[in-house]
């Protein structure tokens, strides 16, 4: 549990702490505590099984070894919580697929943060708060459609969460006391449900545990495919676009050397952001660290995966199916497409019968 790990313990009181101080013209340092674990005996036991994988012959085998090397680097993450190993770790674990797509992300970033910084958000006028128990919200919205279509998830809030939303083995997090429009709403709920709650649901169909499991670089498909159905219905809009597009750059600027608070500035006075959007931007970049060093910089694969995904399903749309199946990567679809097509004898869900345009 990777994004759990790397989550503060005082996550919540240090946003407010850190929202104040730069509001006020001063800068400050998170004050982040982790609980970390010694995940020693899991490194080497998954370094055993990714060393005995490699020496199956079949391509599925060789899928289990790639997901298992991919899995010990993220229990050495979980293990370095805090400290300043983390930042290499993070950049060898999301380190870029490919060069080239990797620059059109950043050109793209560039291109959008100035699209999102001209334009005016009409929709921010009506608010409402994520975890209100009220008709609206992110946290009734999520129950809504998570009943609606029988998922096996608990929707749970979580104050710690820096994301609005994030989907676990069994549970739907929703950010605590969060102002967000109706858009964001639908939005979220539409790319945690599409993209992620429906695959892990589909994946337990299979015949094969790499469908649970995840290939290496499935998660990180699956995000790219996310914003693919974003942009699909109509909420790649200038204002998320301002979003995915400042999290690409903190994160290159922290990979350049920037510290927190350089980043928050740079975020406000260069690209225009709120002091309160900078800092949750910044949480996001950081976080496993002491915001002095680097941290996780899990945001530099989302728009590569966004190119790479959407590309990849122009050329062949029918591969969407593959890769709802669980959390499986454009790369392994060649190997694991026979054993999809055989597992998967029960129909997807039914579309949502919210209007998402």
């Amino acid at each position: 549990r990777l994004l759990g790990s790397v989550v503060p313990r005082n996550a919540a009181q240090e946003r407010a702490r850190l929202i104040e101080a730069f509001e006020s013209g001063q800068n400050a340092t998170p004050r982040w505590s982790y609980a970390r674990s010694d995940h020693s005996a899991l490194r080497k036991a998954l370094e055993r099984a990714a060393h005995r994988l490699e020496s199956e012959a079949h391509p599925v085998g060789r899928l289990y070894a790639e997901r298992a090397r991919e899995l010990e680097i993220e229990s050495a993450l979980a293990s370095e919580v805090g400290t300043g190993v983390l930042g290499a770790l993070a950049r060898a674990r999301f380190r870029s697929a490919n060069p080239q797509k990797a620059g059109e992300a950043t050109i793209l970033a560039r291109k959008w943060i100035n699209e999102g910084r001209e334009a005016t958000d009409a929709a921010s006028t009506e608010l409402v708060l994520t975890d209100a128990p009220v008709p609206g919200s992110l946290l009734t919205r999520m129950r809504e459609e998570v009943g609606r279509l029988l998922l096996p998830f608990a929707v749970v809030v979580q104050p710690s969460l820096a994301a609005l939303a994030a989907t676990g083995e069994s549970h739907i997090l929703i950010a605590a006391g969060r102002q967000v429009t109706r858009e964001d709403v639908e939005r979220t709920v539409m790319h945690e449900i599409e993209a992620h709650a429906i695959p892990r649901a589909r994946s337990q169909q299979a015949r094969l545990a790499i469908f649970q499991i995840g290939t290496a670089r499935g998660i990180d498909d699956q995000e790219g495919f996310a914003l693919v159905l974003e942009d699909r219905h109509g909420f790649l809009g200038p204002k998320r676009k301002r979003e995915l597009a400042a999290r690409h750059l903190a994160v290159e600027a922290m990979d350049g050397g920037a510290r927190f608070h350089e980043n928050v500035e740079a975020l406000v006075k260069e690209h225009g952001l709120t002091v309160r959007e900078a800092i949750y931007v910044a949480e996001r970049t950081y976080r496993g660290s002491d915001g002095t060093t680097p941290g996780l910089g899990r945001e530099r694969i989302y728009l590569e995966a966004f190119i790479r995904v959407g590309e990849h399903l122009a050329k062949k749309p029918t591969d969407e199916a593959y890769l709802t199946s669980g959390q499986v990567s454009l790369d392994s679809i060649p190997t694991l497409a026979p054993f999809i097509k055989k597992a998967q004898s029960i129909p997807p869900p039914a579309a949502s019968g919210h209007n998402l345009g």
